[in-house]
């Protein structure tokens, strides 16, 4: 039998915002750090055509990114050290 489904990880930067090459459909399931690195976990169709889907890790006290193309969801906050990261994804508009 064939799996169709895995669950993949992706690390993200400690960096406003930045695209991630993931399978078409992919779902996010949660974000959080492991050893010191911040990382996305999606449930994904390994064999599925890639697409380019855009995040934002934006820290406490920081300006969010205003403007066109900026709508988002929220995916998770996640505490590394003194510091706590905010992760969203763009969801409409310009990517």
């Amino acid at each position: 039998m064939k799996v169709k489904y895995r669950i993949w990880k992706y690390e993200l930067l400690v960096n406003d915002t930045q695209s991630v090459d993931m399978p078409v459909n992919a779902e996010i399931l949660s974000v959080d750090s492991q050893r010191g690195t911040l990382f996305l976990w999606a449930m994904v169709d390994a064999d599925g055509m890639k697409e380019k889907r855009v995040f934002e890790v934006i820290g406490t006290g920081n300006p969010v990114p205003q403007g066109m193309g900026t709508e988002r969801r929220f995916i998770g906050t996640v505490l590394m050290g003194p510091f706590a990261w905010h992760v969203f994804e763009r969801t409409g508009g310009i990517r």
